[in-house]
């Protein structure tokens, strides 16, 4: 929540958390958090998005990196470690929507070959975003 209100420039709002929560308790989700004794630096949320009869997608629905914990590469690393996890779980393919103007999340997604798919609103929000998706290579024995 932290993270999002410095983004937007805002106050902590208990619906981005309430929102965070309701994501965090759909099943077959893979959570990932990168934390140092009792602290949490930073998490991913990837839940299965696999629609009847395409291709196994997974939806990377979070990725927050505490505020004090950017520009160190922690947001690289996550992303780096729910893709790989999303690989040997059998997905073939991700998707996932960030904040138009986040341009800092939009060059880590397009660094790590991420590709644009279209614009969108987001419907939570009602702000403009970009829909992107990453094809996943096969894990190899």
């Amino acid at each position: 929540m932290h993270a999002v209100a410095l983004r937007d420039g805002t106050h902590s709002d208990p619906q981005v958390k309430h929102r965070a929560l309701k994501k965090l308790t759909v099943p077959g989700s893979i959570l990932s958090i990168a934390e140092s004794g009792s602290r949490t630096h930073g998490f991913t949320l990837a839940i299965d998005h696999t629609q009847p009869g395409a291709a196994r997608t997974a939806h990377l629905a979070l990725l927050a990196v505490d505020p004090a914990s950017q520009s160190r590469g922690l947001g690289r690393f996550l992303l780096a470690q729910v893709t790989q996890s999303l690989v040997l779980e059998g997905f073939v393919e991700a998707t996932l929507g960030v904040l138009k103007e986040n341009l800092a999340a939009r060059k880590i997604y397009e660094n790590a070959g991420w590709q644009v798919t279209g614009h969108g609103i987001f419907e939570d929000s009602g702000r403009p975003c970009i829909h992107y998706l990453l094809k996943l290579k096969a894990a190899t024995s």
